[in-house]
C-alpha cells in the first residue's frame, strides 16, 4: 500500500526503542515484556506527581512498585527489575558506546573517570 514503507512490528523490534513502565498494572507489564523482552523496558518515574499506578491502596504508590507486584508475581525477576531500572536506561542513554557508559555511570557515581 504504502511503497518503502516499513511494518510497525519492525520498528519496535529495532534495539534502540525503548518503552516506559507506565502501564497501571501488572498485566500490561507483562504483555509488554512479553512481546518486547525486558531489555527494551525503562523505568519511568514521573516524580514528584502521582504516578498513578492503579493497584495500590489511597496513596500506597510509590516509584517502582509496578516492578515490585510483577517479582511478586513471579513476571520479572529480580534481575529484570533491577536492569528496567538501571541497565537498560544506560543502554537506551549511550547505545553500544562502552566508552561513553563508563563516563556515565562514574558521573552518576560522582567518580573522576581522568578525561576531564
Amino acid at each position: 500500500l504504502f511503497e518503502g514503507k516499513v511494518h510497525p512490528r519492525k520498528s519496535v523490534g529495532h534495539k534502540n526503542i525503548f518503552f516506559d513502565t507506565l502501564l497501571h498494572d501488572t498485566g500490561g507489564l507483562e504483555l509488554l515484556v512479553k512481546n518486547q523482552g525486558y531489555k527494551q523496558v525503562l523505568m519511568g518515574l514521573d516524580d514528584p506527581y502521582p504516578l498513578g499506578e492503579m493497584e495500590s491502596a489511597v496513596q500506597s504508590s510509590y516509584p517502582g512498585k509496578i516492578l515490585d507486584l510483577a517479582v511478586d508475581r513471579k513476571i520479572l525477576t529480580p534481575e529484570q527489575c533491577d536492569a528496567i531500572w538501571d541497565e537498560n536506561v544506560i543502554q537506551w542513554l549511550c547505545g553500544d558506546d562502552e566508552e561513553a557508559k563508563k563516563k556515565l555511570v562514574n558521573r552518576i557515581l560522582g567518580e573522576n573517570d581522568g578525561s576531564s
